[in-house]
């Protein structure tokens, strides 16, 4: 069983800690934040201490880290840290969930999170410091290159690359052999056909409200419906 430090006291390392404790072999034993935000001695019952002498209390060759910072400025902020920890010594865990479906090795990097519910192909190669959210279609011979976001629902079809610091939102499609490039945002709910640009933004316009009231609407639903014994 590893022993690991989690940077951050917030919602993020809440949920890190959570899975790497009730589902891999990661002894979670404190948490490590930047003077600013070091408001309390404990998170979760664990000692939290100050990231920049971190290495006093959880020594690099005793204890790996995992940094669960979310996808501010481009996945940016999330890979900063990660190179900090790295220039402390750390080796950086990674949580691959026991649900995830795949007949093949996962190959994922270091600082990694991979959550439940995913499909992973074959051949399927994952760099450093990237996150996939739960529910997730990877198809086969797909590359996730390095600091990269993909939200929940996001299919990737067959040979896509994704280049790094890139990110994807909640039900987005890739089609087969595109290659998306570094820094590329796609919104929720883009279907992504054509290989994309550095630093594009692709977003699709969201659902607009319709000019009637809720109840007004389902008056007009049910008068137009069959009632459910007929």
């Amino acid at each position: 069983m590893a022993r690991l430090v989690i940077f951050g006291c917030g919602r993020g390392a809440d949920v890190a800690a959570r899975y790497f404790t009730s589902d891999s072999a990661h002894d979670v034993c404190g948490f490590a934040v930047e003077r600013p935000y070091l408001s309390s001695d404990r998170f979760r019952g664990l000692p939290v201490v100050d990231f920049a002498t971190v290495q006093q209390n959880f020594p690099p060759d005793e204890f790996q880290m995992f940094v669960p910072l979310g996808f501010q400025k481009m996945n940016g902020l999330r890979a900063e840290k990660y190179a900090e920890a790295k220039r402390k010594g750390y080796g950086c865990a990674s949580y691959i969930s026991s649900k995830l479906a795949s007949h093949d090795e996962i190959k994922a990097g270091e600082n990694c999170f991979i959550l439940e519910n995913n499909t992973v192909n074959y051949d399927v190669r994952i760099g450093n410091n990237v996150v996939i959210w739960s529910a997730c279609q990877i198809g086969d011979q797909g590359v996730i290159g390095d600091h990269v976001w993909i939200s929940s629902h996001a299919v990737l079809a067959g040979q896509v690359t994704v280049g790094e610091y890139s990110f994807l939102g909640v039900n987005c499609t890739i089609t087969n052999y595109v290659k998306v490039a570094k820094k590329s945002f796609v919104g929720a709910g883009a279907v992504i056909s054509q290989n994309t640009v550095e630093s594009g933004v692709y977003v699709v316009e969201g659902t607009k409200r319709f000019n009637m009231q809720s109840e007004q609407f389902q008056t007009l639903l049910d008068a137009t419906q069959k009632p459910m014994h007929e």
